[in-house]
């Protein structure tokens, strides 16, 4: 899980318009991809595929003059912000009671471990048990993501012993050999790390 803590400042706060005009802004902030689920927009069909997240839920009465506060919007992928909802058990005051640890105040990899056997995510605390289970965050797609990223380090391992066997090997056909192999797995590994480095479009180009 690619986890990463939103830095969230009053100071960006749009000078106009309301949150559904922010979306590319709010997309940045928060590094183009799931602030729950970690998701990146490229493997969900882009930005329009995604929502702007209001943390603390605009349909809860004392959170309505959050609903334009910049500090309150977040990116979130359909399934996540459909699970989550206008949900809100507790204020965020805690880490072991029931609710949403602040994304803008916590950095979720510290929250959250993965299992390297089985791939599925546990949250350390009350707070993100609970949202391990509310938002599904071990359903089939991330544990395909976790896996191939567990299968990503793994090859990179590979390539630098591959590397370090070139030194031993003597003879000059088995060293081409093996320089073939290892230019195979670095190109192979170039073209699957680009996939969450490319945006599809951007808003603006579907809203013309």
């Amino acid at each position: 899980m690619n986890w990463k803590l939103i830095e969230k400042d009053k100071a960006n706060q749009p000078k106009s318009g309301s949150y559904p005009d922010w979306k590319e802004q709010i997309a940045k902030e928060c590094f183009n991809q799931c602030i729950y689920c970690s998701i990146n927009e490229a493997q969900f069909g882009g930005i329009d595929h995604y929502h702007i997240e209001h943390y603390k839920p605009k349909s809860i009465e004392r959170f309505k003059d959050l609903e334009d506060d910049i500090c309150n919007l977040f990116y979130s992928c359909p399934i996540c912000n459909r699970f989550k909802s206008n949900d809100w058990p507790n204020d965020a005051d805690d880490l072991d009671i029931v609710c949403y640890p602040d994304p803008s105040e916590y950095n979720y990899k510290d929250l959250f471990e993965v299992n390297s056997d089985d791939y599925k995510v546990y949250g350390k605390h009350v707070s993100t048990a609970y949202m391990t289970e509310r938002l599904y965050l071990n359903r089939p797609q991330l544990l395909y993501e976790r896996r191939e990223s567990f299968l990503k380090k793994r090859e990179e391992k590979v390539t630098k012993s591959i590397g370090k066997l070139q030194d031993k090997i003597k003879d000059p056909k088995d060293i081409d050999i093996l320089k073939e192999t290892l230019k195979g797995i670095i190109d192979l590994n170039s073209i699957i790390q680009k996939r969450d480095k490319i945006r599809p479009y951007k808003l603006a180009e579907i809203r013309k």
